[in-house]
Order: C-alpha cells, then sequence, then structure tokens
C-alpha cells in the first residue's frame, strides 16, 4: 500500500479525477463574457496611462483578448471555488475595500482643521533637544584622562587623540541620533556637561572620548508655516484611518459576531 501512495501517476489520475468530478458539479453556470464599449475605453486609457501612446487597433484588439482571456480564467475559478479559504485572495479584497473607505473622505481640509491639528499633535512637530560638539576619540581610559589634563595646563586639543572613522565634530544631534552612532547611553553622559570646555573622558560603544560642547539646542515646536505641508499629509492619513475604522465599526454592527467558545 505505500508504495502505490508513492506512486506519481496514481497522484497525477486521483487529481484528474477530482477536476473532472469539480468541473462536472459545476459545469452549469457558465454566463456570458460582454465586452462593453466602455470597458474598451477603459483598456485604452489604461495603455496610453502605462506607455504615453494612444492604442492602435491592433494593440486595442489585442488589449481586448487579453482581458478576454483573464476574465475567462478568473470566472472559471470563481465557479470552482479557488477564491475560497484563500489568505492571499481574502487579504486582498480586504485591503481593496479598506481603499474603498479611505477615498470617501477626499475633501480639502481648511486652513483652520490643519491649524487645529497640528495643536493636537504638537509633540509630532516639535524638534527634541539638539547637541553640537567636538570630540576626541581614545582607545583606553587612561590615554583619554592624560589627554584631558594637557589640555587643561594648556595644550591645543586639535592635536590629541586617536585616529577614529567618527567624526571630529557633530552638529544638531538629537540624543536618538547620538546613541545610534555611539552606542546607548551615550547621550545621557552630555546632559550634564558644560559649553566651551573639554569634559570626560565619556564612554561609547568604540572606546572613550573628550567632548566639548558648542551648542545645545532646547526643544523647539516648528512653526505651523514651516511643516503645513507635512501636517496636510499627516491629516490626510488620519482622515484615511478615521474613516476605515468607522466603515468596519459600522458593518460589523450589521452582522451577528458569534464566536465559538473553546
Amino acid at each position: 500500500m505505500s508504495g502505490l501512495i508513492r506512486q506519481p501517476l496514481l497522484w497525477f489520475a486521483l487529481i484528474g479525477i477530482a477536476l473532472f468530478v469539480a468541473d462536472a458539479r459545476f459545469s452549469a453556470g457558465r454566463g456570458e463574457i460582454y465586452v462593453s464599449s466602455a470597458l474598451q475605453d477603459r483598456l485604452g486609457a489604461l495603455w496610453t496611462t502605462q506607455t504615453g501612446l494612444i492604442a492602435t487597433e491592433p494593440e486595442l484588439d489585442s488589449l481586448v483578448q487579453n482581458w478576454i482571456r483573464e476574465e475567462v480564467l478568473y470566472q472559471e475559478a470563481l465557479r470552482l471555488g479557488l477564491d475560497q479559504e484563500d489568505s492571499i485572495v481574502r487579504r486582498r479584497l480586504v485591503q481593496k475595500l479598506s481603499f474603498i473607505a479611505e477615498t470617501e473622505q477626499a475633501v480639502a481640509p481648511e486652513i483652520s482643521t490643519l491649524e487645529s491639528f497640528y495643536r493636537n499633535n504638537i509633540d509630532d512637530y516639535t524638534l527634541p533637544k539638539r547637541y553640537s560638539f567636538r570630540q576626541l576619540y581614545f582607545e583606553s581610559l587612561s590615554s583619554a584622562g592624560d589627554a584631558l589634563r594637557n589640555i587643561e595646563i594648556g595644550q591645543d586639543a586639535s592635536g590629541l587623540g586617536e585616529p577614529t572613522m567618527l567624526n571630529a565634530s557633530y552638529a544638531y544631534r538629537s540624543e536618538i541620533d547620538l546613541n545610534a552612532t555611539f552606542g546607548f547611553g551615550f547621550s545621557d553622559q552630555l546632559r550634564d556637561l558644560e559649553v566651551a570646555k573639554w569634559q570626560g573622558p565619556i564612554r561609547s560603544g568604540f572606546g572613550y572620548h573628550l567632548v566639548e560642547i558648542t551648542l545645545v539646542e532646547p526643544e523647539q515646536a516648528s512653526p505651523f508655516a514651516a511643516v503645513q505641508q507635512q501636517v496636510a499629509m499627516d491629516y490626510r492619513q488620519y482622515q484615511q484611518e478615521s474613516a476605515r475604522e468607522a466603515f468596519v465599526v459600522n458593518l460589523m454592527d450589521q452582522y451577528t459576531i458569534v464566536v465559538e467558545q473553546r
């Protein structure tokens, strides 16, 4: 018996029988494929959009024939129930319905509406605290300490430090940026440093550093005029998400939801 199961010809025959039975079962119900002039116009417009050219008669005939072949296969797949229990088809249909729900809110917002949205979401348009500084790199803690003492007695800092791929200076870097560059926790060590003074050593993921803070920019909200375009884009996304959520909630209210106890 196990030998028969491993025979590919047997499986081929079984699959063929299954398809034959399915075809016989659903043989009724094949409908007419109607190609309207409006559909032909849409195919021609799509061709123009994709190519920038107007479709010739032979090209339009080819587009129509391709559409007919695709439609026949699509209708046959539906007839055989191939769309059932297909996760890819399910996600695609859900996505298309979501797009329909989102496009219902297409009215351009008033400036006052955008300003209100901006104020209610001001954190999204606020620049974080940013640091500008110079740095000297050292592999060991002792080397960094010796260099700091030399600077304190008057030695020029530009001649100190060990070779590194890090920049000698950084400008307007947020704490997130600094931690991404130097390693987690590096920015915490900058918070209490004085401006215009070499200090350290400060440890990073690379080694040790002497740092001279040149400027600290406090947290600052961007003016509405400077971010108006971004606010409009964010508001549009908010509208789409709200419309989609309202659409789903409304649909769910029209269904009876039963969850079987496990």
